[in-house]
């Protein structure tokens, strides 16, 4: 009989069922000699009789790893090993959003010892040094009370003395809801040293983000409409963690297009704090945002669907999360007055349609953009 495609059991109400199991001598291959292309890579962990181990499978989605199984390590002659406990943490992405979404997902299971040594990961980038894979993020886990554990994402194969291999409690899709466990975890570690500190009305900006990662045209016409309102603009990616840690837990109403900050303002939000997230282009991944919301903080955001139509390179295949958006700014603005999140009766103004040519024909630098209507 054929191998059973792996499933990942992901059940977002029930609380994790996992009996700890020390694996030893257990060889992490970072890079499989069998890639299968795509999104999915070759990459496991090996047991002391070099039998792959399922539990080293990385997740996404709960019906298939994005992850295969690679060709059997040849661990002859000299190799390195990791001496004492580790902990297992799945992929290590550099982009925040897949950080915080994936390579956060096992971190709950460090509350559950106090002889941990520390965190070891697979690289999503092959690079020379791999330090360089992971000293942006050092923060994130000094902040969360782990700064004293080692942190390793190995570039060639190494030998670990013990490992742990807890399954994920956070993800993509529906896994976006997160297990208990996580959530509990996440919400009671991530920056609990840290008072708020900060305004109570916010708008979350992509504006000063690269061009590549896409948003909405004229973002800088809402910026003004809702600092009118009394509203603050932020530059999440602009501050610290630290910084960005006391914003979050002192806001009190936050407006945002959907995108990466807000997974982890869902972590650092107080409950009862009011949410208004503007769907920025035809993804519809404003869908995660929404499930996570009120899977960690109990809230229920308000959801703007104002899109016209968006703008992508010209003859290119549309990369939906990378296209730049027009927007309804009379919707918006009657969508917001309607939520109770601005108070002016003053109808908002669309711009022209010379404004928005002319803000798309900044975008484009020196290519040609091609306009679809939604």
């Amino acid at each position: 009989m054929p191998t059973p495609e792996p499933h990942l059991d992901f059940a977002p109400d029930r609380p994790i069922d996992w009996t700890p199991m020390v694996h030893r001598d257990v060889v992490l291959v970072p890079w499989g000699e069998n890639p299968p292309g795509g999104a999915r890579r070759a990459a496991g962990l090996f047991d002391a009789e070099n039998r792959f181990l399922p539990e080293g499978h990385c997740w996404r989605y709960p019906f298939e790893p994005i992850t295969v199984e690679p060709v059997p390590p040849v661990t002859e002659g000299r190799i390195e090993r990791l001496s004492g406990r580790w902990l297992f943490g799945g992929l290590f992405y550099g982009h925040f959003g897949h950080f915080l979404v994936e390579t956060t997902a096992r971190l709950w299971a460090t509350g559950l010892f106090d002889d941990l040594d520390g965190l070891v990961f697979y690289p999503k980038r092959l690079l020379t040094h791999e330090r360089r894979m992971f000293r942006e993020t050092m923060p994130f886990f000094e902040l969360c009370g782990l700064a004293t554990l080692d942190l390793r994402v190995p570039q060639k194969p190494v030998v670990i003395d013990e490992l742990l291999t807890p399954p994920p409690g956070f993800g993509m899709g529906e896994m976006m809801a997160g297990r208990p466990d996580y959530r509990d975890w996440m919400r009671a570690n991530m920056g609990r040293a840290i008072a708020p500190n900060g305004p109570e009305a916010i708008y979350v900006s992509r504006a000063r983000l690269p061009s590549k990662r896409g948003s909405i045209l004229l973002e800088d016409r809402l910026e003004a409409l809702l600092a009118a309102e009394g509203y603050t603009i932020i530059h999440p990616q602009e501050d610290p963690l630290e910084r960005q840690i006391e914003i979050w837990k002192a806001a009190r109403r936050v407006i945002a297009l959907d995108g990466s900050a807000l997974h982890f303002g869902a972590m650092l939000l107080p409950e009862g704090a009011e949410v208004a997230i503007l769907n920025r282009g035809p993804s519809q991944n404003i869908e995660d945002y929404i499930l996570q919301f009120r899977a960690f903080a109990g809230i229920d955001p308000l959801r703007i669907d104002a899109l016209t139509g968006y703008f992508h390179p010209a003859g290119q295949r549309v990369v939906k999360r990378e296209v730049f958006a027009t927007l309804d700014f009379a919707a918006v603005g009657a969508a917001l007055r309607a939520g109770g999140f601005i108070r002016s009766d003053t109808p908002w103004q669309n711009p022209t349609r010379d404004e928005i040519l002319a803000a798309a024909a900044h975008e484009a630098r020196d290519g040609t953009l091609d306009w679809t209507e939604i």
